[in-house]
């Protein structure tokens, strides 16, 4: 993409400057919680070459609201991967109680064993303890969802450790991100690698919109510029890595056992959207050779030469797009409304209470995103409930005068 570009070192290992694209295998919660898996998908995931591979860190309880609905594609749903958003319908939180996490005592034993083994293993955070836990641990780096992006008080406090984040802008618009690099920045962390992305399971090649790199790449001169990818194949990631991304992050899946398939169905949705071992090497093998060829923009390929290299190819598709970032309305409503967060009650309230201070400090931030907003939860002090609320209601400016 061009200007010089911010470098970060993790491990032994870096990622932007003139490194070569960092491959993060996306796992998710596919481990099912079981131990054994994640250590399998570590090994999996160093035999297809990547650089890195990322769990997720979560409780259930803290992460999603009783009417959270789940914005994702399971197998089952529909054959093929078409966008259906009526599809959409249960709920989050029993699909995240299903898998709330490998015991969290072993997590040392995942990080130690990657660092015997070359890759990199971090997680994304969803909450504050989750953060501390991962800290704790001597975690390298953090990952901020794209459904946290609106999040400032997870980013401001993850972004205080002064380890580089990875921030992902799935169904974002540029305001909300300037807004959300400005709260990381103002910590004094300037290790920010931002990950372009449409937030839909799957995402259409169509709507891959991988221009919009270059344009996050304008707004934020010098910036670690990459791709957080959702999109069936690996097409999208290899012309991303060949328009300059300094980081591809593909969901990896990998079938448990002595049964090494491709793909694993089981309760995690993120089986589902991943790539298996066998597609995600080819995907790594192809940025490789790519890069050894030197046809990538950030190894001196002309960015407009990039650009018809890849309309030349098979899938055209994915330079759709590329105006000021904006939410993809065909594909991310349903996911910019759900896997956002929201003020939350932890505890009932009656009509005709006053809020206080003491109120907001038992309020949870929770999906969905449809109430009041995190970064606003301090100008519901003074306000006066119209209503009795439950406890865990999703909370808007009509429940108050």
């Amino acid at each position: 993409m061009g200007s010089k570009i911010l470098k970060i070192r993790v491990g032994d290992k870096h990622i932007g400057g003139d490194a070569p694209c960092f491959i993060v295998a996306e796992a998710g919660a596919n481990h099912e919680g079981i131990f054994e898996n994640a250590i399998e998908l570590i090994d999996a995931a160093k035999e297809t070459g990547a650089d890195g591979i990322k769990f997720q860190h979560y409780m259930a309880g803290k992460l999603v609201a009783k009417e959270a609905k789940r914005y994702w594609r399971l197998a089952g749903d529909k054959e093929g991967f078409q966008f259906d958003p009526n599809i959409y319908n249960d709920d989050q939180k029993s699909t995240f109680e299903e898998i709330d996490g490998i015991p969290r005592d072993r997590d040392h034993e995942l990080r130690t064993y990657g660092e015997n083994n070359n890759i990199v293993v971090f997680s994304t955070p969803f909450d504050f303890e989750s953060v501390d836990h991962l800290d704790a641990l001597g975690s390298p780096m953090f990952k901020i969802a794209s459904g946290d992006l609106t999040y400032h008080q997870l980013l401001e406090y993850t972004a205080r450790k002064g380890k580089p984040i990875i921030l992902s802008t799935g169904a974002a618009n540029m305001d909300e991100i300037r807004a959300a690099m400005n709260v990381i920045r103002k910590t004094g962390n300037d290790q920010i690698i931002l990950l372009h992305c449409t937030l839909a399971y799957p995402t259409p090649l169509a709507n891959a919109n991988l221009l919009m790199m270059k344009h996050l790449e304008k707004e934020f001169p010098g910036a670690a510029i990459g791709l957080s990818d959702h999109t069936p194949g690996w097409e999208a990631d290899v012309a991303a890595a060949m328009l300059g991304a300094v980081m591809i992050e593909k969901h990896f899946t990998h079938t448990p056992g002595p049964a090494k398939g491709d793909d694993m169905v089981g309760h995690s949705p993120d089986h589902d959207i991943g790539i298996g071992r066998k597609r995600f090497t080819e995907m790594v093998n192809s940025i490789r050779e790519n890069e050894k060829k030197k046809l990538s923009v950030r190894m001196g390929l002309p960015f407009n030469e990039a650009i018809q290299c890849i309309k030349a190819g098979d899938h055209p598709e994915v330079l759709r797009g590329g105006s000021e970032k904006c939410v993809d309305e065909a594909v991310e409503l349903k996911a910019r409304a759900q896997a956002r967060r929201s003020v939350v009650t932890e505890l009932s309230l009656t009509a005709g209470t006053v809020i206080r201070a003491k109120h907001l400090k038992r309020f949870s931030i929770k999906r969905p995103g449809t109430g009041i907003a995190p970064f606003d939860i301090e100008k519901i002090e003074g306000r006066i409930v119209k209503t009795d609320l439950e406890a865990d209601t999703v909370l808007r400016w009509e429940h108050f005068s």
